[in-house]
């Protein structure tokens, strides 16, 4: 179903990723470069001779003109932008669709943690809640997409915390794997990426972080976001090797 408009989109062609946040592109008979809000690796995704999907930005310093928002997967395209995986969030939750965080209020953003910034706060009737968001754009054979695709001591550090504010009884606490791939089957950890991943998931899961995972992506003839299924499966079993 429809959850953002995007009216302005420009189909693209990978060239290279030049840089942490900057993707060269061409777009008609030109090359430019595209800002890319998004840390992971996405190697499938940003493949030389891909079809890529930018919006029009305000000229940056650096003189980007355009965002890269999308890449072409199976006649949709994955969102790559951390930032439009947050605003659907946002939105999901302001229209009251998620089912395991029904009749919940979005309350405060980026909250700090145990020195950890967590990406919402939210009052689900009397109880507060804490909300991270991981991007999953990977795509697995089976159709489920993952998460990390490279190492992350950010991630893990948030399990920490999230764990800590748990096990302490100061409130509930949710990680939210946003698989952005066109129809997603489910959710897995992709632990080959991060071997260290483990302990931390696991101690989350012990401490009672709840795991859930919802998958939304582009659809460039509608020109805009949609979403599927808002509770996936998910698949934590390569933690059982990898303890």
């Amino acid at each position: 179903m429809d959850l953002i408009t995007l009216s302005n989109i420009v189909e693209c062609t990978i060239v290279y990723r030049e840089s942490l946040f900057t993707v060269v592109v061409s777009i008609g008979n030109e090359v430019k470069k595209a800002h890319l809000i998004n840390t992971g690796r996405l190697k499938d995704y940003l493949a030389s001779g891909k079809k890529g999907f930018c919006i029009p930005i305000a000229r940056t310093r650096s003189g980007l003109e355009y965002r890269l928002v999308g890449v072409e997967d199976n006649g949709y395209a994955a969102i790559v932008d951390t930032k439009l995986h947050e605003k659907s969030f946002e939105v999901l939750l302001s229209k009251n669709i998620v089912p395991w965080l029904e009749n919940c209020v979005l309350t405060r953003r980026n909250v700090f943690v145990y020195n950890s910034r967590i990406d919402y706060e939210a009052r689900c009737k009397d109880k507060k809640v804490l909300i991270e968001i991981k991007s999953a754009v990977m795509r697995f054979q089976n159709g489920f997409a993952g998460y990390p695709d490279a190492p992350t001591q950010r991630g893990k550090k948030h399990l920490d915390s999230l764990a800590k504010y748990v096990s302490n009884n100061m409130g509930l606490a949710y990680i939210v794997f946003v698989a952005a791939i066109p129809h997603a089957k489910g959710f897995s950890l992709y632990c080959d990426a991060d071997k260290s991943i483990c302990k931390h998931v696991l101690n989350a899961l012990r401490s009672g972080v709840q795991f859930k995972s919802i998958n939304i992506y582009l659809d460039v003839e509608k020109k805009g976001i949609v979403y599927g299924d808002l509770d996936l499966p998910i698949d934590l079993s390569c933690c059982e090797t990898n303890i």
